[in-house]
């Protein structure tokens, strides 16, 4: 009997650490939940802030600092899309059209038979004239 205690004890121990393991991973999703609210409320503070900057009432030289950086970014922001505009923009029409080169046409390659020299098919595995393995 001491051999099935043992077994009992072992699964007992088990099902203790698996549960252990599911308890520490709901606790480390509901931290991850609250860092997550965390960033969204700085996110709204710093909106905060910009909004008072624009209306000229921040007093603090360090967030200033940081808003004029911001609006420094924005006229960055604002004049690369005006280079992408200007290279999106269609070029002049062309005023001379090029005429179109015609090709010459290829010739078409023949197969022939190795042994009589008979034009054969690609397909063909055998000369249709001589017979013989192409």
């Amino acid at each position: 009997m001491a051999f099935f205690d043992k077994i009992t004890a072992a699964a007992k121990s088990a099902k203790e650490s698996a549960n252990t393991a599911i308890e520490v991973g709901k606790l480390n999703m509901k931290i991850k939940n609250e860092n997550d609210s965390i960033e969204q409320f700085k996110g709204q503070i710093g909106d905060l802030l910009w909004a008072q900057y624009q209306e000229g009432e921040v007093t603090d030289p360090r967030i200033i600092a940081l808003c004029e950086s911001i609006a420094a970014a924005n006229a960055n922001i604002e004049e690369l899309q005006q280079q992408i505009e200007v290279l999106k923009a269609p070029s002049a029409p062309v005023e001379e059209e090029e005429e179109p080169v015609e090709e010459e046409p290829q010739p078409v390659l023949e197969r022939h038979c190795t042994q009589c020299g008979a034009v054969v098919s690609e397909e063909s595995k055998f000369c249709s004239n001589c017979g013989a393995q192409l």
